[in-house]
């Protein structure tokens, strides 16, 4: 079963995201900041990734600059509704990144759980 991790301060989102993917069968983890996402990651493998940009405690560019780090950056989903800047403005820096995906808020689910079934037949799983 693959696993994935949501990363989201927005509870709504997390629930939201949290259903679309178990009821397609994956096994999923919430959490509401990346300093949360990180002792989970640092614990376990995960073959998605799905992180909002702006958090509070650690950010998403942090979580994606670690994820990186850890050769891990192609499970990457980057979330993304603006804050000071728009959030299109944000994607594109995720996309510097080397992020699998980014995706604006109010989010497309299927585009989305397309995107994360790509990236589950990619680890070969």
């Amino acid at each position: 079963m693959a696993k994935v991790l949501i990363i989201d301060d927005d509870e709504q989102i997390n629930f939201l995201l949290r259903e679309t993917f178990e009821l397609e069968g994956y096994s999923v983890d919430t959490a509401k900041n990346g300093q949360e996402a990180q002792v989970l990651y640092n614990k376990q493998q995960y073959d998605v990734i799905i992180t909002d940009i702006i958090m509070p405690e650690q950010d998403g560019f942090e979580v994606i600059l670690d994820l990186r780090r850890l050769g891990m950056s192609n499970r990457v989903i980057a979330i993304s509704g603006g804050g000071r800047m728009s959030a299109d403005d944000y994607l594109v820096t995720a996309d510097h990144f080397d992020v699998a995906a980014s995706f604006p808020k109010p989010l497309d689910r299927k585009a989305i759980l397309a995107k994360a079934k790509e990236i589950v037949e990619s680890l070969g799983k």
